[in-house]
Formats: C-alpha cells, sequence, structure tokens
C-alpha cells in the first residue's frame, strides 16, 4: 500500500452517527469519538456531550471483547463493527500489525 501525503488529509466529511451494516443490515454506530468533529445543526458542546455519551455507551463492558494473546495467534475484526483499542497484555513480545482493507466490489 502506498501512502500518499497531501492536503486532503485534512479534508472533512460529514457522515450519518448511525448506519446500517451492508452485509448483516443492522443498525449501529458509525465513527470513533477522537475523529468527530461535532454534529452537524448542533452547538460545539452540545454535539460534544451526545458524543461523549454514545462513546460511554458503546464502551460498556458488556459491549467488550478482552483477548488473550498467545504465541502465534491470529486476530482478525470488522471495523465496521467493533470499536479497537490496544490494551497491552504482550509484554515481551513483538506486536505485529498488518491491516487489510477490502472493498466492495465496482
Amino acid at each position: 500500500m502506498s501512502i500518499l501525503y497531501s492536503d486532503e488529509a485534512e479534508a472533512q466529511f460529514a457522515h450519518p452517527i448511525l448506519r446500517q451494516h451492508p452485509e448483516t443490515g443492522r443498525e449501529g454506530i458509525y465513527g470513533c469519538l477522537g475523529y468527530i468533529r461535532g454534529v452537524e445543526g448542533m452547538e460545539h458542546e452540545a454535539a460534544m456531550e451526545l458524543l461523549m455519551e454514545l462513546y460511554r455507551w458503546q464502551s460498556r463492558p458488556e459491549f467488550q471483547y478482552r483477548h488473550t494473546w498467545e504465541p502465534d495467534m491470529l486476530v482478525m475484526w470488522d471495523n465496521r463493527s467493533v470499536l479497537h483499542m490496544a490494551t497491552g497484555g504482550y509484554d515481551g513480545h513483538e506486536r505485529l500489525l498488518h491491516r487489510t482493507t477490502i472493498g466492495a466490489r465496482p
């Protein structure tokens, strides 16, 4: 994968907070708090309060999966359905990541 640096990396786009997963049809929250700048039609403070409430809800313990690493283990997930937060647990071992993006057919 070639990474091309440009001013386009700073571009901002509007998208829905809720969207349907293209395969399952299930509705889910679309976005990660660190990347959302606001909510159209809302004052900044009210939007941030709403976004924090959504984040607190989606990061509740009953929605979390905690992985226990073992040697030579491979873990995969669908970024359209989960939030990812590395919390460690691999001390003394190399953390090797390969990201694969699979796009829709044209």
